[in-house]
């Protein structure tokens, strides 16, 4: 199957099985921090953080600190970006959807893949499916996803 690339896609090209463009993360404690402070993520005064506060994160649900949730997804769309013009993305009816599975930590590479799943033209209307899967170095899945593109 191919890969859908941005400069190329075409809706009429598309098929269900193409694949996605992959995309490979190395997250370490400076990126967790660098998303914090670009996310604007403000700490009220007395307030841990479990993503960037090591101490703190040490004794909570995770023994560490993890990645935000919003970075995992903002990585998803980074994918997505690669295979799909951006006003393709963000047109009404777009959407997506994604579940964290398991903690993202500092030294996880993680490698997010997907594929089209279905594709739909009737009338004037026209949408493609698909699914895109985070998997660490372990092969553990991290993060799904899944979403609607309209065309």
């Amino acid at each position: 199957m191919p890969t859908l690339w941005t400069k190329t896609a075409d809706f009429k090209n598309m098929a269900p099985g193409d694949e996605l463009p992959i995309l490979v993360k190395h997250i370490t404690q400076s990126s967790i921090r660098d998303f914090a402070e670009l996310a604007s993520i403000k700490k009220d005064e007395g307030w841990r953080d479990l993503h960037t506060d090591e101490e703190y994160a040490t004794k909570g649900m995770f023994s560490g600190t993890v990645l935000h949730g919003p970075a995992t997804m903002a990585y998803i769309a980074e994918l997505l970006e690669k295979a799909f013009p951006l006003d393709r993305l963000m047109a009404a009816g777009s959407v997506l959807e994604m579940r964290a599975t398991m903690p993202i930590y500092p030294g996880d590479t993680i490698t997010f893949t997907g594929q089209l799943t279905w594709k739909e033209s009737a009338g004037t209307s026209r949408s493609i499916s698909y699914k895109i899967v985070g998997t660490n170095q372990s092969a553990r899945v991290v993060a799904k996803a899944e979403g609607e593109i309209v065309y």
